[in-house]
């Protein structure tokens, strides 16, 4: 899956964007051919006739190169979910629709969201108060901008309470989402992906409603 790029950018910036996606694509190359554990950096660097030192300013380990392997699938479905979503009723459907169409290669793909989840888990929240959730901050985010988009669209319909800040409703999302995930990796056996997932929905939404407490 090829990395996002931009139709305003220079000789330069197209130049180091193809060699990153060359690293990508020879990365994952080799991890099908002889497994994520079995790849060093070395490696990617020799067969992506790169010098190690290059390797490292673009990612600093393999997980990293993982991770933007698995954005770039995450950005792809995003587009699919976004044709889907303006014929939805509400919040409740969208974010369903959302996570269904994610998951659905979560499934698929066991071993290698365990890798980047785990690498994110110890990543990605070192920095959370930066995470952005407004405007063109968030394009090429991927599932955690489509969950933002809806939640925005819920709280400006008036399903979704708007005295808590939109940041940290997705990001309530994000996490129990994660969790799930990363415990359904441990045992993919012990209760389907999906369902759980739209408990958690049916959980946080009924959390998040607009409506005041007591009512029908």
């Amino acid at each position: 899956m090829e990395i996002g790029s931009s139709s305003g950018e220079g000789r330069m910036e197209r130049k180091k964007r193809g060699l990153r996606q060359k690293i990508i694509d020879v990365a994952m190359k080799l991890f099908e051919q002889q497994g994520f554990s079995n790849t060093t950096m070395e490696q990617i660097a020799e067969e992506a006739d790169v010098a190690r030192k290059t390797l490292y300013n673009y990612f600093p380990v393999k997980e990293a190169i993982a991770d933007e392997y698995v954005k770039g699938i995450s950005n792809h479905l995003v587009q699919e979910a976004l044709a889907k979503l303006q014929n939805l009723p509400d919040t409740r459907s969208r974010l369903l629709s959302a996570l269904n169409n994610a998951y659905g290669w979560v499934e698929i793909n066991p071993e290698l969201t365990g890798i980047v989840l785990a690498y994110r888990f110890k990543t990605t929240y070192q920095a959370s108060e930066n995470y952005p959730c407004s405007g063109n901050e968030l394009e090429g985010r991927g599932t955690y901008w489509i969950i933002a988009e809806i939640i925005r669209q819920g709280q400006q319909a008036g399903e979704i309470r708007s005295d808590v800040q939109l940041k940290l409703l997705v990001r309530y999302i994000d996490l129990m989402r994660g969790t799930i995930v990363w415990e359904w990796l441990q045992d993919t056996s012990s209760f389907e992906l999906r369902e759980e997932i739209s408990k958690m929905v049916d959980i946080v939404l009924d959390g998040i409603s607009s409506k005041e407490k007591g009512s029908k």
